[in-house]
């Protein structure tokens, strides 16, 4: 709604033909507490990124909001929310939203339509122009704002440039949204539809069989905030209960026919709840035997509580955690500066960049090192025994008792009685029985069903173990090579064996010599002209292809 014309800049499609003309686009999105607004552009010419950010910062200095342009934003609206009713993401999460307490904002109605924006704002005798003025005026004030920016100038000229287009952002020192509702519980048991000890039955859009088991870990106090955010417990129990290898919880529900994938991660992360999801991929059989499903997840859960999760689950976790971020791939930098500016929303300047990507962060606080120094372990035993408690605080809130039931599936079409108001999603609800109940609670022994906790992983490289060694520095000198060097062919790989023309194998081998990178591919390419010679030995190739990976997918896991 922003980009539509401001006091500086009045023609509404100023900004986009700007940025048009400069190799750039612009955007937003509004997740459940931010709104982040970003462009990009070709940045090299200081006078045009200055122009750029000049332009982007008038819109909330004076946006203008003219009758106009609001009229046309509601009608993309609309036509966002109409494509949006049969995306299955958005009609399971309003689903979710819906079992969610009234009193609290998180149940709202997620993206809005006419009917909520001009209907019912008209109905009430307000003015939608006028809503969205006095919305602009309580909450876009500069101290609830945060900006970044990735861009090739110096520090001190983007320095110039930024105090130049934002300074005229209004501070209203005004409160934090979540201030209003602090208090209020997020989940309780009347809702418009029930929540705790029921299952939700769906039929999706889409031909998908899956079971979503949903915890709401409802924060006790900031501090409680903070440590999750700075140790990020969710990421070891996540690797357990969704690991893939041996002995594993997928590893089980495969032996008995009944899943193809195991899913965990958290699926919403706000200021006063986090909500932790298991996610399991079905099979038809694994549809009827969903009881048993679930209660295989709660034995695995079971054994979290009731024995101690091994310090080298820990260890392994947090070195692989750390060699992604060491060797952390380089993207978008709109990607990045989207995420800077969510990053310093939660975090305290000295961890804007690392407190999304690594753990155990407290250590930084506690002893107040640079969040760039590279770590292969915990920097102590109490460090890893913090983790370790943050990691059996949550494992004892993954209750039956505090679980949110859904099971998608055709199954269930023409087998429903309610329909949800906002996307007309099919669904029924079935609660669940106190034997049922029970009967998770209480839990099969994990020795029952053969799973335990993963084996250690003899496959994470170290830094140490790397044959080519290339420093950052080293890496920029490489970019800056003169154009003859750059334009030298690669050194092709090295052939270390060949049977001949009428052989089996023909093996290369090309070893990294400018990222210094510590991964390592196998690729096998077997050559044959059976594999396409008809339809049936294309299906078939394809399909020995999902069996191989299916079948060697418990011992390459460690390795992926």
């Amino acid at each position: 709604m922003l980009f539509l014309g401001t006091k500086k800049y009045p023609k509404e499609d100023s900004f986009e033909a700007f940025l048009a003309s400069n190799g750039g686009s612009s955007n937003a999105y509004t997740a459940s507490e931010d709104t982040v607004y970003f462009f990009d552009m070709a940045a090299e010419a200081n006078a045009k990124f200055a122009e750029g950010l000049s332009r982007f910062g008038a819109f909330f200095t004076a946006p203008l909001f003219t009758e106009g342009a609001t009229g046309r934003e509601l009608n993309a609206i609309e036509s966002e929310n109409a494509k949006n009713l049969q995306s299955d993401t958005f009609r399971i999460f309003q689903i979710d939203k819906s079992r969610a307490n009234p009193d609290h904002p998180y149940s709202k109605f997620f993206t809005g339509n006419k009917k909520t924006l001009l209907d019912d704002t008209k109905a009430k005798g307000l003015s939608l122009r006028e809503e969205l003025i006095k919305f602009y005026n309580n909450y876009y004030s500069a101290n609830q704002m945060t900006l970044a920016i990735v861009a090739p100038q110096s520090i001190g000229d983007l320095k110039n440039m930024v105090t130049e287009a934002f300074l005229d952002i209004p501070n209203r020192n005004v409160d934090t949204p979540e201030s209003s509702w602090a208090g209020i519980p997020p989940f309780i048991d009347e809702s418009s539809i029930p929540s705790f000890k029921n299952a939700i039955e769906i039929v999706p859009v889409q031909d998908l069989r899956q079971i979503m088991i949903s915890w709401p870990i409802v924060y006790s106090s900031e501090d409680q905030r903070q440590d999750d955010l700075l140790n990020k417990p969710t990421t070891y129990i996540a690797h357990l209960l969704g690991h893939e290898g041996p002995r594993s919880l997928l590893s089980y529900l495969k032996s008995r026919g009944w899943a193809n994938s195991v899913g965990c991660a958290n699926s919403e992360e706000l200021s006063d709840f986090e909500v932790f999801e298991v996610v399991v991929g079905l099979t038809t059989q694994g549809l009827v035997q969903v009881d048993e499903v679930v209660e295989s997840v709660y034995a695995y859960i079971n054994m979290l509580r009731d024995r101690k999760i091994p310090n080298y689950v820990f260890e392994e976790v947090f070195r692989l955690e750390e060699l992604q971020w060491r060797f952390l791939t380089k993207g978008s930098p709109r990607s990045y500066a989207s995420s800077l500016s969510t990053a310093m929303q939660k975090y305290p300047p000295a961890l804007y960049v690392a407190g999304p990507r690594r753990l155990a962060l407290d250590e930084f606080i506690i002893e107040k090192r640079m969040n760039g120094l590279a770590r292969s372990e915990f920097v102590s035993r109490e460090a890893l025994e913090r983790s370790r408690k943050q990691a059996e605080l949550l494992a004892d809130n993954l209750t039956v008792d505090n679980a949110l039931l859904t099971v998608m599936s055709k199954a269930f079409d023409n087998k429903t009685d309610r329909k949800e108001k906002w996307y007309g999603t099919d669904y029924r609800v079935r609660p669940l029985s106190v034997e049922t109940l029970s009967r998770w609670r209480r839990g099969i022994r994990a020795e029952q069903i053969k799973i335990d906790f993963p084996r250690p992983n003899p496959f994470i490289p170290t830094e140490q173990g790397l044959r080519v060694k290339i420093s950052p520095s080293g890496s920029m000198r490489a970019a800056k090579r003169s154009f003859e060097s750059r334009m030298m062919p690669v050194p092709p790989p090295s052939l270390l064996r060949d049977d001949g023309p009428d052989g089996r194998w023909k093996v290369y081998f090309k070893a990294d010599d400018r990222f210094g990178l510590p991964k390592g591919y196998i690729v096998f390419q077997v050559v044959t002209g059976e594999a396409f010679a008809s339809p049936r030995s294309a299906a078939l190739s394809n399909l020995f292809e999902v069996s191989i990976a299916d079948k060697i997918g418990e011992y390459a896991y460690d390795g992926t």
